[in-house]
Formats: structure tokens, sequence, C-alpha cells
């Protein structure tokens, strides 16, 4: 009883919730879509969201001028652009499509684009997202607006992925006026103006987002007249609300809850692996991990497969270094693929002189799924080899890498938003990562990879500075040390006609979002 007696009292919020809503709704009968989550971002504006959470609501709220095929094979295709064209190595001029109205009723024209990327939210060095240009836009040199519909980008030099970064993390357009006329930057990224399906309802911190539907979405007509994604941090609470009617879906299923859910005839469980690593970091600046022989005594202690078997039901995959085989041809399949060998450690531990001394492993409360229980085992194999590593919870959130309490290494996890190995070797572990603005991690031989890698336009020159990069990052001089392809499995009701992406992000647009 006590166990269905939390979502039953959600159940009653997510009413108060709908009946709180625009009174423009009253008499549509389109369902409400209710998703019990682990966690929500603090805002709903991609430039200070970006997070797993963030992914999985952002994408519902704002739209990119391109898109890539996530339902088929990766390749670009239009969304708010129509068409677009190369005018020299350098200039890209993109056709805008017509008729696309932002949430508050505004048309989208060249304007908004110049705006979206412009001095005053994105690239001024004063911007709120000025943090994000070393990471995706460094290559931007300008964006002008030819007519009402045409925009100019011109690049500092031929980006061999620059068409790629017009559908990635930041490159969503919003409206111009909308921004312009918000009170100030804080009352706009709790209720930014997008151009996505959804549109911002309001935005309760460490308990709710609620969307509603943008009915003069360009794709078509929502099928949901409200989307709620409600925090619900535990997972027994999320399955018994589930179980109980009270939540549509809800995310981040362990595997050993599976079968729970499956054994229901009103519930199936959708999802799988997806485009992002369960990766540990290490502070080399640390008195006992900087010496590189004690990282790499804990990267081949971890018995990854025993993890994958026994966490994740054999459900998901270990990866050959951080990479993806939806890289194309920049994948490296021949690239070493991660050993335990416990005897190894034990010698890389006597080499390096190490005397016991303790280490200190930062780990969330599961904000990663299983991520406790998986943090318990690997604490138990290092012990295992003679290391003395202590596990410190900290909220998720800037106390990751915070300074402080023997900052040491801890749980983490990588994002590949595009099928290129700028994202995420390069774009979380380069100069403009938060290892290096925390003082963590750092590695010039790294960075001059990165800088061919970003600038070059030969394949092979490409594949050659990111296989360096994978050895330096992976076992050189480890920065970080990825676990495991991560999983992410959704119960959903069988009412309910919708399939994740191996993408972290829900697209609930009128496509891929329907009710039987």
């Amino acid at each position: 009883m006590k166990l269905l007696r939390a979502p039953a009292l959600a159940g009653a919020f997510v009413a108060c919730l709908v009946l709180a809503g625009p009174s423009s709704h009253a008499q549509d009968n389109r369902p409400t879509l209710r998703i019990a989550v682990q966690a929500n971002p603090p805002t709903a504006e991609p430039l200070d969201a970006e997070s797993n959470v963030g992914y999985r609501t952002n994408y519902s709220i704002h739209d990119t001028l391109l898109q890539f095929d996530y339902a088929g094979d990766f390749q670009l295709k239009p969304h708010l652009a129509e068409s677009w064209n190369w005018k020299s190595p350098t200039e890209l001029e993109v056709k805008l499509r017509q008729g696309v109205k932002f949430h508050d009723g505004n048309e989208m024209t060249s304007e908004d684009v110049v705006f979206s990327f412009g001095p005053e939210r994105l690239t001024g060095q004063k911007a709120p997202g000025f943090p994000m240009v070393r990471r995706y836009w460094v290559s931007l040199d300008k964006v002008e607006a030819v007519d009402r519909y045409t925009v100019r980008f011109t690049s500092k030099y031929q980006d061999p992925i620059f068409e790629q970064r017009l559908a990635a993390w930041t490159a969503q357009i919003i409206s111009k006026a909308a921004y312009l006329k918000a009170p100030d930057y804080n009352a706009w990224r709790l209720k930014p103006i997008g151009a996505g399906p959804y549109k911002v309802d309001r935005v309760v911190a460490n308990d709710a987002i609620v969307l509603t539907a943008h009915d003069d979405y360009w794709g078509g007509k929502p099928n949901a007249k409200t989307v709620l994604f409600k925090v619900v941090p535990e997972v027994s609470a999320r399955v018994a609300g589930l179980l109980a009617g009270d939540y549509d879906i809800s995310s981040d299923i362990p595997p050993d809850q599976l079968k729970v859910l499956e054994s229901n005839k009103d519930i199936k469980i959708v999802g799988g692996p997806v485009n992002n690593h369960r990766v540990i970091w290490f502070d080399k600046t640390h008195p006992v991990l900087k010496d590189p022989r004690i990282r790499q005594a804990m990267i081949v202690s971890i018995d990854r497969q025993a993890i994958v078997d026994a966490m994740w039901d054999g459900r998901t995959k270990i990866p050959n270094g951080l990479q993806y085989d939806f890289y194309g041809k920049m994948y490296l399949q021949d690239f070493p693929k991660y050993r335990f060998d416990p005897e190894e450690a034990k010698k890389l531990l006597k080499e390096a002189g190490y005397k016991g001394e303790e280490i200190t492993f930062r780990s969330f409360n599961n904000y990663y799924t299983a991520e406790l229980a998986t943090t318990q085992a690997m604490v138990a194999m290092w012990q295992s080899v003679g290391l003395n590593v202590r596990i410190v919870m900290v909220e998720p959130g800037g106390a990751l890498f915070a300074p402080g309490d023997g900052r040491a290494a801890g749980n983490w996890s990588n994002s590949a938003l595009l099928p290129d190995p700028l994202f995420s070797l390069w774009s979380q572990h380069g100069p403009a990562s938060v290892q290096k603005a925390q003082g963590a991690w750092e590695n010039e031989e790294f960075y001059k990879q990165g800088e061919v890698l970003e600038r070059a336009t030969d394949p092979q020159t490409r594949r050659e500075a990111f296989r360096r990069m994978l050895q330096i990052n992976e076992w050189d001089d480890p920065g970080v040390s990825s676990l495991h392809q991560n999983a992410v499995f959704y119960g959903i009701r069988k009412n309910v006609d919708w399939a994740p992406y191996i993408f972290l992000y829900m697209d609930l647009g009128p496509a891929r979002l329907k009710f039987k």
C-alpha cells in the first residue's frame, strides 16, 4: 500500500496541474500525456539546460533549421529550413520554411535566425550562450539575413561538419521579439518562445515541467493537448504509478524492474541502448591520481561485463572507447576494447608506489540508472586490487566537479548529439569542457589533435587525429573511462503509440506520438 500511495498523490497533483492549465483547452478532447521522470532540467532554455534530462524535454519546445533522420540513417534533412546550399567553402545559404509560427504567434523570419545565433543571445562575450560557443560554434564567423526567408552563414574556415552543427544542440531557433520582450533572462529561461510542437506552460523546480500543444506547429497539430514531465525520483514510485494508471510513461526503468512491467497486459517496454556512455572521470591534479598509472589501474580493475550482466541483464554493451558505431566512416572499429586485468592493476599500483592512500569517488543517488549499485560494485572491485576508494554522495549539478573534499574521481555520462567524434570526445573533454574549467583534466597534445579533428577536411587525417585523442584520453593520460553504453527503458501504457530513438530526447511531435 505504501508503494502505491505516493503515485496516487502524484496523480492527484497531475490532475490539479491539468485543471489549472489555460482555459482555451477546456473543450479539447485530446489526452494529457503524463510522464514520470527521475529528474528535470532547471530551465527550458537550451543554452543552460544541456544535460541528459535537458535533451529529453527541450526538443519538444525548440526546433532547429536542419534535423538528422533519427529513425533512419542519420542523414540531414530539412526542418525549419526547406533547403540549403554552399555558395563557397565557407558560405552556406539557407532557405527558410515559410509560414512557421512561434509559440507567441509571430512568424519565423531570417531576423529570428540571425538573432538566435547573434551576439546578444549566443556569440557575444556577455551573452548567456557564450560558454557554449567554444564547444559548438568555434568555426562560426557571422550570420546575415539575405532576405526575409534566406540566411547566409559564414564560417572562419572550411568546417567539415558545419551543416551538422545546424542540427545540433544550441542551434535551436527562438523568437527575437519574445526574447527582447522578456523582463530579464531568468524569466525568459523559464518560459522561452520556440517553434517546436509544444510550448512551455510552466517549469516548477524539482517538481514538474508542463507543456501545452502548439496547434500552429508547422509539422501538424500535436496529438496530446498537454505533456507533463513529473519528477518521481524513486524507481519504485515510477513503476507503481505506471501500474496504477497515474502515468502513461515511466522513464529510466532499471532492468530488474522490466519483468514486473512486462507481465502486465496493459504495459509494454520500449527502449534500449542510447548514444550516451556511462563514464567515470578523473582529477589528474589529485595527489594520488596525478600518476597516470593509478588511473590506469582503476580502469583495468573494473569488470565491465559483470556490471552489464548484473545491473543491465546483458541488455547493453561495452564500447571500445568513447565512440559510437553511428559515427559511420569515423568509427574506429579496430580500437582496442577495454580489458579486465586485476593482476595488471596490482602491478601498476606497485610501480606507482601506491601506499593505500584514500581516493574519493563522487556519485549521485541514481541520477543514472542503477548508479549507486554500479558504484558500490566498482568500489568492491577496486578494493580487491588494493585501492582504498571511498564513496562521496553529491547532488546533481555543480557539486560533481566542485573542488574540495579530496576531489579525485566520480560518475558522469557523455552523449553524442551528432554522428561525428567532435561530439562528444572533443566537446566534452576539450579546452571548453567542464573538466578544463574546473581544473580537473587537461592535455596539450589532446588539444592539438582536437584542432586537427576540428579543421581537417581529409577523412583519413581526421581519423588519425581521433585515434590519437582516444588513446590519450582513455589510456595514456586518462581523463575519463567508459563503463558501458547507456540504455534507457520506458514503461508505457499500450494505448500510447510512441517509440524512442537511440538518442535521449523524446520526440513527442505529431508524427511520433499517437494514441490508440
